[in-house]
């Protein structure tokens, strides 16, 4: 896996925090599923913040949700452009599958916003690589997709 640039990548799970190498990744993705809906991975430059304080370009975050058959991945590649998920298809079917983000409402998104680890590593290779999103992939915008709001529901915990 070659590097387009130093790359801090940071296993989350609530307050904690693990740097990982880029040789750990498959693996820690591979993982997702089996943590917390609260566990995610954060992949930015090593660097300092920017100067009005804002995170640093490109950045890539992945989550896996226990409704969705696979993962989330969204990439933003410069602070201006729109950020972008991941899909297994450029043509999204109705929203479906519950996403809870904390607090009293959540949505229902698309299932082909939840991909396989295939793609998920496939994208990851070629961001680290090029720092940019992999074209022959299927993206769509943050706010170019299919939800519906709904009453968020207790919590389902993985064991």
């Amino acid at each position: 896996m070659s590097v387009w640039c130093e790359f801090k990548i940071v296993r989350m799970y609530c307050s904690d925090q693990e740097h990982l190498s880029a040789s750990e990744l498959p693996g820690a993705v591979l993982e997702l599923p089996t943590m917390s809906n609260l566990a995610g991975i954060q992949i930015f430059p090593d660097a300092e913040p920017a100067l009005d304080g804002h995170w640093q370009f490109p950045r890539v975050s992945i989550g896996s949700y226990p409704d969705g058959d696979g993962y989330i991945l969204q990439c933003s590649e410069t602070a201006s452009s729109e950020s972008h998920l991941l899909a297994t298809s450029s043509t999204l079917s109705s929203p479906e599958i519950y996403m809870a983000f904390g607090g009293p409402s959540s949505e229902l998104w698309p299932q082909e916003l939840f991909v396989p680890y295939a793609t998920v590593m496939h994208a990851l290779d070629h961001f680290l690589a090029t720092g940019l999103q992999a074209r022959q992939l299927a993206w769509i915008g943050l706010g170019a997709f299919p939800r519906q709001d709904v009453p968020s529901r207790p919590r389902r915990h993985r064991t």
